[in-house]
């Protein structure tokens, strides 16, 4: 089974390659922008853009929003703070 894939690119210049004639499309670095991984808003310049024939979908950027290393680790902490004593003593094993 192949699932098609799209390459990621800079939400602040990336290019449509669906409509025929490729089209160069582009937002402001400083403007913020809604994302499909977090539904929080961004700034462009910290996200990165998948054109597809149906849509266009906003991520974050690696090591940026949702994807910075320290924003997961705070995430996993407080996953882990919030179990139960019993599924920590699981964890702990």
């Amino acid at each position: 089974m192949h699932i098609y894939t799209e390459k990621m690119q800079p939400a602040t210049g990336w290019t449509d390659n669906h409509s025929g004639q490729p089209i160069k499309i582009g937002v402001e670095p400083d403007t913020l922008i809604y994302t499909d991984c977090c539904k929080k808003q961004r700034l462009a310049k910290d996200c990165v853009v998948q054109s597809y024939y149906d849509g266009i979908y906003v991520w974050c950027s690696p090591d940026k929003g949702c994807k910075d290393p320290q924003v997961i680790a705070e995430r996993k902490a407080r996953e882990f703070a919030n179990r139960s004593a019993g599924q920590k003593r699981r964890w702990a094993k």
